[in-house]
């Protein structure tokens, strides 16, 4: 059923409802008389203050985090028992029950944090909408810390999330448990969070990983179950949060340099230049408290010669957070980024003799554009059971290319939400929220087009005993050009139960969609020898989400100071499926496919050992990607997926030495679109891939060092045809801090 939608209409509409539900939820947070928790936070070890520490006041709005000494105040608490958590990168989560609050007399809690080098988090955020312990997470989430980031040297984000599992990359496209494929860019099932803000493009709805500062991350959540109800379209097949850091109480100035040097091809024949590639990164960055408030600021100047001829880059951004704090009441923050790029544009290679070399003719084909990007948030906790959240961002990009075809594109994108947390009881809680977003586009490659989606958000969570009910649903419209594209309803349910405080088991269904973007529909373009053509009656697709999962985390098990296990058994049936699909002409348009279905395993082990000096981690993902017809009788294979993915990285700390090394091994693919594997010629050949990489780092006083190499073993592979992928790459970090 199509249904067109007034669009001055939407500003009110989302006014009545905010109102409507302000009345409905203030009402019960007056008259309450309150208590008051407050202690220190040490390190177990050197009995040292920790600053930064997050408090957090379970199945309630209410948190804080301790200052520069270690020392916290939580109030507004009602009377009554509490049980309040603790967690900081870098340390085991430590939990205080049954804490009973009087009024008018503060209780003294102080608690000493044990060190552990996994340093994982253990609270997140993103499944749920608030923050929650990883055990009682209804579906399967993982954490990447700063930590792990700092060992990797990590200057694109997309690079450390090739080694978590169940998630792969093509060309920089993000895939979770293999929903994405291949979409030549244009088009995403994993939708891209930044501090709970959408980031996908609003033309090609693609990841822009530039704008990520990398270096400025606290925490990224990735939530590998379907997530459409709470987060819309693009999150059918899961959701990557990626949370920026606060500055610290104290002030901190940070210099780091990154150089890179590739290596020659290991055939003498593929050599295409004289000297080596280089690669500089720099980064100056500066933090610090302002008052109650804090912010800090970050300068990247990025020069790449790449390991092929276009895969060059030039860039610089520079990033700032500003976060504001006017007591335990009201808080907010400012992020911005500004973007100026400059890189190589590439489709295929010259031919197998010359892999690494650009097409006769698109030697100098290249793309330059400016990306600038604004979020901000407001919270206001009214009372310890009920938090009002308002969300906003405004997103600029315009880009050329340059060369055989020239093309442009500018494209804007405004995006706002209202958000209410309320706990009814200790063991009920709801969230309710509305979304507006609009997007513009003015496009040689996609012509001048308008798209907009409003939607309302719901969750409920019941905790019976052991047991936490998880019920979520949300209503989107979407209207391209003005007239209606869709309006779809997606309900979730969800169960969690946690039997003991190390285990947690999971079950979860939920539907899923996702609405074709303006480059899927209307992109009229050629390259290379690549021809797209529009298709403007593309439909929605959607997606029904099973899962069934497990989490084991304990720690102090003999020689163990931490172990997690985790495993999941997910199946994900597709409808009106879109996959760019070539014809014999070698034209493509994006169509939609009858049906898919996705179906696997995936199980994954963490674990640190002998008091930090070791710690392990492996995860194996298997994957059954078929195309069906309506009736689910298997047609074939869908491309662009691989079926077995397996990571595995040590890491030995010792005499204030790092060292890591990691593997990571993804099955042939099995299908391609493009160029079939001739089995005569050896044409167009698939391999599976192995790649080792391997880091030794060392901190002294305000200074890391950090020697890394990747792809060790000079490993040749494609994964989109004819696209030889990196070489083999040494690079040193320096960093200071002071």
């Amino acid at each position: 059923m199509k249904i067109y939608v007034n669009q001055q209409a939407r500003p009110l509409q989302l006014s009545c409802w905010l109102t409507l539900l302000l009345m409905l939820f203030t009402l019960s947070g007056y008259g309450q008389a309150v208590g008051v928790v407050q202690g220190r936070v040490t390190d177990a070890k050197t009995g040292e203050g920790l600053p930064g520490v997050n408090i957090q006041i379970q199945r309630s709005s209410l948190g804080t985090t301790s200052d520069l000494e270690g020392y916290y105040q939580l109030g507004g608490l009602i009377p009554g028992e509490h049980t309040i958590s603790f967690s900081m990168m870098g340390y085991a989560p430590y939990v205080e029950k049954n804490i009973g609050v009087t009024v008018d007399i503060s209780v003294d809690l102080s608690v000493e944090l044990k060190a552990n080098v996994l340093g994982s988090p253990q609270v997140v955020v993103t499944s749920s909408r608030k923050a929650q312990d990883i055990l009682e997470s209804p579906f399967s989430v993982s954490a990447i810390g700063p930590r792990e980031i700092q060992a990797k040297a990590v200057v694109n984000m997309i690079d450390i999330l090739s080694y978590e599992s169940g998630v792969s990359t093509i060309k920089g496209q993000l895939n979770i448990r293999g929903t994405s494929g291949y979409t030549m860019g244009a088009g995403s099932r994993s939708l891209l969070l930044l501090d709970g803000i959408p980031m996908l493009g609003s033309a090609a709805g693609n990841v822009t990983w530039a704008t990520i500062p990398t270096s400025e991350v606290d925490r990224v959540e990735i939530v590998k179950s379907g997530g459409s109800a709470m987060y819309g379209s693009s999150a059918m097949g899961g959701v990557v949060n990626i949370i920026t850091r606060n500055a610290p109480a104290r002030p901190e100035t940070r210099i780091s340099t990154k150089i890179g040097v590739y290596s020659h091809p290991r055939v003498d024949e593929w050599r295409w230049r004289e000297k080596r590639g280089l690669l500089y990164n720099t980064e100056i960055s500066h933090s610090r408290s302002i008052g109650n408030h804090a912010a800090w600021i970050r300068v990247q100047k990025r020069n790449d010669d790449g390991f092929m001829e276009l895969n060059w880059e030039e860039a610089i951004n520079v990033s700032a957070k500003l976060k504001l704090n006017f007591g335990n009441a009201h808080s907010a923050a400012i992020f911005m980024k500004i973007l100026d790029d400059k890189s190589g544009l590439t489709s295929i290679w010259e031919s197998p003799a010359n892999p690494f070399s650009a097409p006769k003719g698109s030697e100098n084909d290249g793309t330059q554009g400016q990306k600038v990007v604004l979020n901000g948030h407001y919270n206001y906790v009214y009372s310890q059971d009920l938090v009002i959240k308002t969300k906003g961002s405004a997103y600029w990009n315009e880009w050329t290319n340059f060369g055989v075809d020239p093309d442009y594109s500018n494209e804007n994108r405004f995006y706002e939400e209202v958000q209410a947390s309320k706990s009814w009881t200790t063991n009920l809680t709801s969230i309710f929220g509305l979304t507006m977003q609009q997007n513009q586009v003015d496009a040689q490659i996609f012509g001048d087009h308008t798209s907009s989606s409003f939607a309302t958000f719901f969750l409920l969570e019941k905790r019976l005993h052991q047991f936490t009910l998880s019920a979520g649903s949300r209503w989107e419209t979407y209207q391209v050009d003005g007239r209606s594209q869709d309006d779809v309803f997606t309900p979730q349910l969800a169960l969690n139960w946690k039997p003991s405080p190390w285990l947690g088991l999971r079950i979860s269904t939920g539907k899923g969609f996702r609405v074709p973007t303006v480059a899927e529909m209307f992109t009229s373009a050629r390259r290379s020898i690549f021809t797209v053509e529009p298709n403007p009656d593309l439909e929605s697709e959607t997606s029904i989400n099973r899962e069934f999962g497990i989490t084991i985390l304990a720690g102090q098990i003999g020689v163990l100071d931490l172990i997690k296990l985790d495993a999941a058994i997910f199946h994900n049936k597709f409808e009106d499926f879109i996959e760019p699909v070539p014809n014999s002409d070698a034209v493509i348009h994006f169509t939609n496919i009858a049906d898919a279905r996705i179906m696997g395993l995936e199980v994954g082990m963490g674990l640190s050992a002998f008091n930090n000096l070791i710690d392990y981690k492996s995860a194996f993902t298997v994957l059954d990607p078929m195309e069906t017809d309506a009736q689910g009788e298997i047609l074939d294979t869908l491309s662009y997926r691989h079926r077995y993915h397996w990571i595995s990285s040590l890491g030995i700390h010792y005499w204030g030495l790092d060292a890591s090394i990691e593997y990571r091994y993804l099955s042939r693919m099995e299908s391609v679109e493009l160029f079939q594997e001739n089995n005569l010629t050896g044409a167009d050949a698939r391999v599976p891939i192995h790649i080792v990489n391997a880091g030794l780092g060392r901190s002294y006083k305000d200074w890391h060092f950090l020697l890394r190499v990747e792809n060790i073993f000079q490993y040749y592979y494609t994964q989109l045809e004819r696209n030889i992928e990196e070489e083999r790459i040494a690079t040193f970090t320096i960093e200071r801090r002071f």
